[in-house]
């Protein structure tokens, strides 16, 4: 058993924190590599890709990757690219427990696919000027499931609404992905909180959601435990818009979750 790190990859525009034994942290970074080329290649075949807020058809000829974002763009009534972050996570994921990982996260951006053996909490990211923030108690997982975030106030997402905070948590993070896009559009004001679930309740693979607004919270399905815990910038993942990739690490702070 190799050790347990937590390093930090940026490949062009993808910016993620990958937690895992050392000797499988070389499958996560293929498989990103393996996915940001399989969606530009779908881009350069039609740019509409690219730019619809829409659900886009299933290409009949197009990779695994681009097929699981229509898919799961489908189901939340979402554009594809909605998905892209929790996809490539996924991926990344899945590479590695192909090889035997049995625990650990990747944090694309503070969407999140993970596996756990051991509880963890994870940071729920919501008020850039706030020492403390809420996080989810997360206990030992069957799979790899999705964790993922939007805001229409923080962050380069596109939103249609003004969510501080819209929280999904589903059985891919392909899907957790466009749920927190889809809920987050629905989230105008405080009213609006008693509304945002109800196109999604009842979806096949949706486990739960969080939205909150000024102050006001809305959750739906089953979610894990709600704690306070100290906000801490380090943890989270950005980008340092360096115009190349590199790979570092390892390093001993993950972004958002946290054994």
């Amino acid at each position: 058993m190799s050790e347990f790190v937590v390093a930090k990859v940026e490949i062009e525009e993808t910016a993620a924190t990958i937690a895992a034994e050392m000797d499988y942290l070389e499958a996560a970074v293929d498989a990103i590599k393996s996915a940001r080329a399989k969606i530009e290649q779908q881009i350069r075949r039609d740019d509409f890709f690219l730019t619809t807020l829409e659900p886009y058809e299933i290409p009949k000829d197009g990779s695994p990757v681009v097929k699981r974002m229509c898919a799961a763009a489908k189901l939340a009534g979402v554009g594809p690219m909605a998905t892209v972050a929790g996809t490539i996570a996924q991926e990344a994921m899945e590479a590695m427990a192909a090889q035997g990982l049995t625990h650990g996260w990747v944090d694309n951006g503070g969407d999140v696919a993970l596996m756990l053996e051991s509880p963890a909490t994870l940071e729920v990211f919501s008020d850039p000027g706030s020492k403390t923030a809420f996080a989810l108690e997360l206990e030992p997982t069957e799979g790899i499931i999705g964790i993922c975030s939007s805001s229409g106030r923080i962050g380069h997402s596109i939103s249609f609404g003004n969510a501080d905070v819209a929280l999904a948590m589903a059985d891919s993070a392909a899907l957790a992905d466009a749920l927190a896009t889809a809920i987050g559009n629905r989230v105008a004001n405080p009213d609006s909180l008693k509304t945002c679930f109800d196109p999604l309740k009842g979806l096949d693979g949706f486990i739960g959601g969080l939205a909150m607004i000024d102050g006001a919270v809305s959750m739906h399905g089953r979610l894990p435990r709600l704690v306070e815990a100290e906000h801490n910038a380090e943890r989270l993942t950005s980008h340092s818009k360096m115009s190349s990739p590199r790979f570092i690490g390892p390093y001993d702070q993950c972004s958002e979750v946290r054994t």
